[in-house]
C-alpha cells in the first residue's frame, strides 16, 4: 500500500447553532485546507496536519458531530493539480492582501502583519506566487517604523 498523500476530513454538525460550524470551518482556514464539498477539506498529509485534523474532528465529535479524518493514498493527477493550484492561489491572494497591508503600516500594526505573514507560510503548502513580495514590503515597513 502506498503512503498518504491527502487528508481528507469529512463531517457532520448538528443544525442547532452555527457557532460550532463557525469555529470548525476557522480551524481549517488556519491550516489551509481547501474545500472539496460542504462539510469535507482536504490537505496535503502531513504528520503535524494528521494529527490537527483529528482534534478538530474530536472538537467535532464532542459537540454532538461525526467527524472522520481519511489519509488519501492516491487522486487522479488532474485532481491533484487542481487542488495544488486552488492551495497556491489562496496563498498568492493572502501575500498580495498582506503585501499592500504593508504599505501603510504604522507602529503595532507592523506586529500583527508580521504574525499573519508567518500564518500566511504556515499555511502555504505548496508554495504560492508573491511570498517573496510580501516579505520584502514588511522589511520596508519595519526599516520605515525604524527610520527617525
Amino acid at each position: 500500500m502506498s503512503d498518504p498523500r491527502w487528508l481528507v476530513l469529512t463531517w457532520r454538525l448538528p443544525a442547532a447553532s452555527s457557532t460550532p460550524r463557525v469555529a470548525t470551518w476557522r480551524s481549517l482556514q488556519r491550516l489551509g485546507a481547501v474545500s472539496l464539498t460542504p462539510g469535507a477539506v482536504i490537505l496535503p498529509y502531513s504528520e503535524h496536519l494528521l494529527e490537527q485534523l483529528e482534534w478538530i474532528a474530536e472538537d467535532i465529535v464532542q459537540r454532538g458531530g461525526d467527524a472522520y479524518v481519511l489519509p488519501v493514498t492516491e487522486l487522479p493527477e488532474a485532481d491533484e493539480e487542481a487542488i495544488r493550484q486552488r492551495m497556491r492561489e489562496e496563498s498568492r491572494r493572502e501575500y498580495a492582501r498582506l503585501r499592500d497591508a504593508a504599505a501603510g503600516v504604522e507602529g503595532r500594526e507592523l506586529a500583527a502583519l508580521q504574525r499573519a505573514m508567518q500564518r500566511a507560510i504556515d499555511r502555504d503548502h505548496f508554495t504560492a506566487a508573491g511570498r517573496t513580495g510580501a516579505e520584502r514590503a514588511l522589511r520596508q515597513a519595519a526599516r520605515r517604523k525604524e527610520e527617525p
